[in-house]
């Protein structure tokens, strides 16, 4: 893949047919618990707004703003003693309930790992043969949920319990059995808005479901997403009642995004890719009106994503600087102005802006596949995916 100096025409995507076993759904909002216990659970990427930006890299010249400076200065770290997995797969969240102590969800290992030293050292929470874990949130620093891929998608995928819950800091786990509602089969992301209402968002490869808890996941109730998507991927509340959910359409093969104001019993559509075969894949919101989507593409055309300025009421897909298909997975951005997009193809560059999108250039250090990113304070953000990287920025 070669990055293109200029910006490239406004295109449609395409993406993978088989999506079981990739990246799937992201909260990247900041990962350090619920309001009120150790950060919030949903909100924005930490750092204020900033934006400006160097010459033809990230802006319109003179001063460069503190913040995009001090990226340019710190450099992402591999933490080499964190787990990892290799051959193309990835892992796909990582969530912290305190700075220090986290919890790294591995699909292909069928494990939850934590750590309780900010990623220098690791250690197995909960393993359980036949479970892809592919989300983990936590709303305080002993309450805990872990989301699972679920059954039919592969031979050695055969555990059907979409939930899996602690109460004792992740020293032990146990499924969830009060889901009433449609019959969900598998989770690919969470989105707290408070210690009380959670939601569950998933599947990949069908079919699509929204899980809404109103009293801190002792009760869920499954709604049938089918039709507004074939798939649900990820999804951003900002109320108990407004959020967004994006994934793919019920027909076209398009990436969509659809919204609601009633907590999920009704949704209208607010975006779909002008092309097939483009699927919506991770969704982050730095500020509450602004918010960044993932496309996935593979099958032609050249790289692009989506962008709100109003909260996620309206979208536009914009152009990523990249000869050929992107396949978009995971964004996060620090502010509403300075962020990255992240594929899954090992042979695409993971891209940063320092301008809001208008401009992108490669990350001289992180590596695909990425499939979520975590902003834990304004100054420290985790990348997970094939292996797990840190961004400390310092003391700001």
């Amino acid at each position: 893949m070669t990055l293109r100096p200029h910006r490239s025409a406004l295109f449609a995507v395409s993406c993978l047919s088989a999506l079981a076993l990739g990246a799937c759904g992201d909260d990247s909002e900041t990962g350090t618990g619920a309001s009120g216990a150790g950060g919030a659970a949903e909100g924005g990427g930490g750092a204020a707004a900033g934006g400006g930006g160097v010459g033809g890299s990230g802006g319109s010249g003179g001063a460069v703003d503190p913040i995009e400076q001090s990226v340019r200065d710190h450099d992402w770290v591999e933490l080499e003693n964190a787990p990892s997995v290799g051959g193309g797969a990835k892992q796909d969240d990582i969530f912290f309930s305190t700075p220090l102590h986290g919890f790294l969800a591995s699909g292909p290992s069928f494990t939850i790992y934590e750590t309780e030293d900010g990623g220098d050292t690791w250690t197995e929470s909960f393993a359980h043969d036949g479970t892809y874990f592919r989300a983990v949130l936590f709303t305080s620093e002993q309450h805990g949920f872990a989301g699972n891929l679920g059954a039919g998608l592969a031979a050695q995928i055969d555990d059907p319990t979409l939930i899996y819950e602690t109460t004792d800091a992740g020293t032990t786990w146990s499924p969830v059995t009060t889901i009433t509602g449609a019959a969900a089969k598998g989770l690919c992301n969470f989105s707290a808005v408070d210690e009380d209402n959670i939601f569950g968002i998933g599947r990949a490869n069908t079919p699509a479901h929204l899980l809404v808890s109103a009293d801190g996941g002792a009760n869920w109730e499954a709604k049938d997403l089918g039709a507004e998507l074939s798939m649900a991927v990820d999804g951003k509340f900002f109320t108990p009642t407004e959020g967004v959910v994006v994934g793919m359409s019920k027909t076209g093969q398009k990436c969509t995004i659809v919204r609601t104001e009633d907590g999920g019993d009704t949704f209208e559509q607010v975006f779909q890719s002008a092309q097939a075969s483009s699927l919506c894949w991770k969704v982050h919101f730095p500020t509450d009106s602004v918010g960044y989507v993932a496309i996935l593409d593979t099958a032609g055309g050249h790289g692009s994503f989506a962008k709100t300025t109003d909260g996620g009421v309206t979208w536009e897909e914009l152009p990523l600087p990249v000869e050929g298909p992107y396949t978009g997975i995971g964004v996060g951005f620090l502010n509403e102005n300075i962020g990255w997009m992240a594929p899954e193809d090992t042979s695409d560059p993971v891209l940063r802006t320092f301008d809001g999108g208008m401009t992108w250039e490669e990350d001289p250090v992180l590596k695909a596949p990425i499939n979520r990113f975590r902003f834990i304070d304004d100054h420290t953000v985790f990348a997970v995916g094939g292996k797990v990287w840190k961004l400390d920025l310092g003391t700001p």
